[in-house]
């Protein structure tokens, strides 16, 4: 299957195993509805971004993992063990960065809509704020301790990326919503003096235009942005006369969901942003990026049982023990992933199904339109595949339904 990986994901004897393991006999052991991550695929997923980007650049790198897409603390343990940095988005993250082991010079702070107390509780972490407003840093101002180090980001004031307007962050507006990210590029010069003036340190600039695009085409859109930080890291530079310590390019690195798509053009990626960064002059320490979905995505599967099948005006309907309460993308980004029956993954597709959840919601199915795939009964253990990303993370008890299990092989 192309959903297949070597070490990873593999049909034995006729089954899903997941490292080595079956996954439906992990799921009856566990109790479905439970989430199953492979360590080692999160190591080798990890290794191969900063290796590929390592190649072309002497400077320091930083992958600063986005703790927003799956934050298992074994899973933290393992990226802190590689070295990796981390990116959080609130005071919780924060705090569970620290609880793992991570040390607060190595953990970035990119919240938005951020209060007096949350600023309050980065701050007394040590940890490094990225602004998101004026707003932001006028009240850190008041907040925060003198000699703070901080960075801004920047909305390159380029069209956004994202595999669903929902996750497109840069520009001014996406499928006309206006975006609630950043500051425009035009307002950074002002902002960094004022950056200074508050006795803070200006360390960096930052820019994430969007979350899972894959193309060489956005890839292109990508570069232009990161022209466009540079030339105004470089602006900066020359007004505060000292030379930033980095940029940070923020995530968006897609994965591969369906058989149609590619994957990600890493190498290409790498080359072109390393070519940039050489050719801009700047004396930058080091480069940022902020992985998430690419590091953790295809690592997860999560397993749920068959518990009703019936006919519904010629549909087979398969009701399942989960819902858009344990995994949301597809409900609310109209994603697809590949969803696999356990027991049955080597025999041939030959039943058109829907999979239904247990909420009390029209929309609560996993697959909009019918699926092929070979016939399930009641009992069988579904899997539905690249759940290790935004899956446990956007969980909730709704319908007062209990969380789902996580396992990290």
């Amino acid at each position: 299957m192309w959903w297949e990986v070597p070490n990873h994901l593999k049909i034995k004897h006729g089954e899903l195993y997941i490292a080595g393991k079956s996954a439906a006999k992990l799921g009856r052991e566990a109790g479905t509805p439970v989430y199953v991550y492979n360590g080692k695929r999160v190591v080798e997923n990890y290794r191969r971004f900063y290796s590929t980007l390592k190649k072309y650049t002497e400077r320091e790198l930083r992958v600063c993992y986005a703790m927003k897409a799956n934050s298992n603390p074994d899973i933290l343990k393992l990226l802190k063990k590689e070295g990796a940095w981390v990116d959080v988005v609130s005071p919780e993250e924060a705090e569970r960065a620290l609880s793992v082991g991570f040390d607060s010079e190595k953990v970035l702070f990119t919240g938005t809509s951020v209060s007096n107390s949350d600023l309050k509780r980065i701050s007394d972490m040590g940890i490094m704020v990225n602004i998101d407003s004026v707003s932001e840093l006028k009240r850190l101002g008041r907040i925060g301790k003198s000699g703070m180090r901080v960075s801004i980001r920047m909305d390159p004031g380029i069209n956004g990326s994202g595999h669903s307007w929902k996750v497109t962050t840069a520009g001014r507006s996406s499928h006309g919503v206006p975006i609630k990210f950043s500051i425009p590029r035009e307002e950074v010069l002002d902002v960094a003096r004022m950056c200074e003036s508050d006795s803070f340190r200006l360390a960096g600039l930052h820019i994430h235009v969007g979350s899972n695009w894959r193309t060489n085409e956005e890839i292109s859109e990508f570069i232009n942005a990161v022209d466009l930080v540079l030339d105004t890291a470089r602006q900066v530079s020359r007004a505060l006369g000292h030379e930033l310590e980095f940029i940070d390019l923020g995530g968006g690195p897609g994965v591969r969901y369906m058989e149609s798509q590619k994957e990600f053009p890493l190498d290409e990626y790498a080359r072109q942003i390393c070519k940039r960064i050489d050719g801009s002059h700047l004396s930058l320490n080091a480069i940022a990026f902020e992985p998430g979905r690419y590091i953790v995505a295809d690592s997860g599967i999560m397993l749920m049982e068959v518990v009703d099948v019936k006919k519904r005006y010629g549909d087979l309907i398969v009701g399942v023990n989960s819902g858009f309460n344990h995994m949301a993308r597809a409900a609310m980004y109209d994603s697809y992933h590949e969803i696999i029956n356990c027991a049955k993954a080597g025999k041939k597709a030959d039943t058109h199904v829907v999979i239904a959840g247990n909420l009390c919601e029209t929309g609560d199915v996993f697959t909009k339109e019918p699926r092929l795939m070979p016939k399930p009964e009641e009992g069988d253990i579904l899997a539905i595949h690249n759940a290790g990303a935004y899956g446990y993370t956007m969980a909730s008890r709704y319908n007062l339904r209990d969380l789902p299990k996580e396992i990290v092989l």
